[in-house]
């Protein structure tokens, strides 16, 4: 009976062992759930929403295949939507019965521009391919061809799928204490059966004495055999056996059953952006940022070069478009005149994006060589049109030496534009350029100046009233010299700081007007000036307009604070013969 309890041990082991293997080979679960585009739709774009990409656990490996031009990228949902406007567009959903895409197209436009540079995108991918990413819920994924052509159908998305086999564990560990028991009872059977053949008692006859003849023997100096040596031995397998099932059931914790409920609880992930959670969204990424100031930088710097301005104009606009298209002119006449300054993309001290879903959206940053060394710092402030517009300068100024930038809310939480008119800070931001105007040409004895910090301000020692006063008179009796100034149609730009102040983006035309007094004088024209005019001499005058680009720390209502000039840029714009 013992031998046929051992053989059942073992039987029942070796299954329950069996049937644990096999969920980790024969029956184990596939690793991955692939969902194919069941879509056939002829539309320029394909969207893949993140309610799509989230709609199983874990990474996704999309997959996009096509003959002719493939172009993918993923961006924030709302900016996606906002890019695809009514555009014809097949957006993909998936359907849990199939384990498949499918597409619903909507729209009407016929086309969209091509999508190669946005800066919308988080990333972006030219050529068909595949790649892995983890995308939350509020990020979407594009794929198209040429923004014309239809995108490409031939679309999959990969998840990876839960091969968690908790029972496998428990199988071995039970299958394993089968075994040893079978073990177990073989050996006690042997043992059983062994003393069953010894020596039976004689009937009718007395009982021999007792001898311990390994005793004897031992004391004779004879070796005796130790008995129950390989019973011994059988039993060291019981511990072996189980040791060994326990060992590889502690593989892993997907052998196991896991606590908490129906489920795990999901581990957090950080977001594909890169940015915290807020309440309000951001216009752009620190990520973003830095790959637009790369941008804007190689079109400065080849622009500058060639004095192109169609390419200049893709990347600057207002103010700093026309600083800059000034300079082009005036170096095609005349080859002394130096470049602008060149826009450095070597690293972004600083990178303050608006608090915003919609358009127009403005990025302030602060780029330079080297931000610890503080070498030739440059404030840049960036606007969005619209969602297909690329981010173009409207400011471009150069730090002053000692400039403090005031304290600033990080990248991943933005801060609010306020409006031209607002009653938040000392002085609205639609002011201040005539205000501070009005300073430089009359410096203390304007009514404004108790407005402006004088203490470092570099603009006035270079243009303000001494300057004037000291031009004015070093022309001759027979020329007088008019100064005026004129705030354009650019909209200053502020941007809140955290200390409820704001960061104030502005222009300011500064014109130089000098006409003859006495009959016959002629007012002589010469550098920048006479390149830009064309005009060598004129009976009538001269008219010199000097562009200035200013930043300045504006504190909030109620302050004691002054407002500060944190930097300038200044040049001629525009000269001509007074009519």
């Amino acid at each position: 009976m013992r031998f046929v309890l051992a053989i059942v041990s073992f039987v029942i082991g070796l299954l329950l062992v069996g049937l644990a293997v096999g969920q980790r080979t024969v029956f184990a679960p596939p690793s991955s759930l692939v969902a194919q585009s069941s879509s056939t739709a002829s539309a320029p774009v394909t969207v893949i929403p993140g309610s799509t990409l989230t709609a199983n656990p874990g990474y996704q490996r999309i997959n996009v295949a096509g003959s002719g031009t493939v172009f993918a990228a993923y961006g924030k949902t709302a900016d996606v939507d906002a890019w695809i406007g009514d555009a014809k567009h097949t957006t993909l959903r998936f359907d849990a019965e199939q384990d498949r895409l499918v597409g619903r197209t909507t729209g009407s436009g016929d086309s969209v521009p091509d999508p190669k540079g946005s800066d919308l995108w988080y990333q972006e991918w030219d050529g068909p391919g595949q790649f892995t990413v983890r995308l939350p819920a509020d990020v979407s994924v594009v794929v198209l061809a040429d923004g014309s052509d239809a995108a490409p159908t031939d679309v999959s998305v990969t998840w990876p799928r839960d091969t968690a086999t908790p029972s496998v564990g428990p199988l071995l560990v039970v299958g394993g204490l089968f075994l040893a028991g079978g073990v177990a009872l073989l050996v006690w059977a042997f043992l059983h059966q062994r003393r069953g053949r010894g020596p039976r008692r004689r009937s009718g006859g007395t009982r021999p004495p007792r001898v311990r003849a390994s005793r004897r023997a031992a004391a004779a100096g004879a070796q005796v055999p130790v008995r129950g040596r390989r019973g011994r031995r059988s039993l060291v397998a019981v511990p072996i056996v189980l040791v060994g099932a326990l060992g590889l059931a502690g593989c892993s914790s997907d052998y196991w059953p896991q606590g908490g409920g129906s489920g795990a609880t999901p581990t957090p992930t950080a977001s594909a952006t890169g940015a915290a959670d807020s309440t309000e969204p951001t216009a752009a990424t620190e990520q973003q940022i830095r790959r637009i100031v790369e941008r804007v930088a190689e079109v400065a710097s080849k622009a500058d070069a060639d004095r192109d301005t169609s390419l200049l104009e893709s990347r600057f606009t207002g103010a700093a478009l026309d600083f800059r298209k000034a300079n082009y002119a005036i170096r095609e006449k005349d080859a002394d005149v130096d470049a602008p300054p060149a826009i450095s993309a070597g690293e972004v001290c600083v990178a303050l994006p608006q608090q915003t879903g919609s358009w127009p959206r403005t990025i302030f940053t602060v780029v330079a060589e080297d931000c610890s060394a503080k070498t030739a710092p440059q404030a840049l402030t960036l606007v969005q049109d619209s969602a297909r517009d690329d981010y173009k300068v409207a400011y471009d100024v150069s730090l002053e030496a000692a400039a403090e930038i005031p304290s600033l809310a990080p990248t991943s939480l933005g801060a609010a534009r306020l409006a031209g008119d607002t009653k938040l800070l000392r002085i609205a931001p639609d002011d201040i350029a005539a205000a501070y105007g009005d300073v430089l040409a009359k410096d203390s004895e304007s009514d404004k100046a108790s407005l402006f910090a004088s203490d470092g301000d570099g603009l006035r020692s270079t243009i303000g009233k001494a300057y004037k006063d000291k031009k004015a008179d070093s022309l001759p009796d027979t020329a007088k010299i008019e100064y005026s100034s004129e705030v354009p149609e650019d909209s200053p730009v502020a941007i809140a700081t955290d200390g409820a102040g704001a960061l104030v983006s502005a222009s300011l035309d500064e014109i130089e007007k000098v006409t003859p007094t006495a009959a016959g004088a002629e007012v002589n024209t010469e550098g920048a000036v006479k390149a830009l005019s064309g005009v060598d001499s004129s009976t009538k005058g001269i008219s010199a307009t000097y562009s200035v680009q200013l930043l300045f720390s504006v504190p909030p209502v109620g302050s004691d604070e002054k407002v500060v000039l944190l930097g300038f840029t200044q040049g001629l714009t525009a000269a001509s013969e007074v009519q």
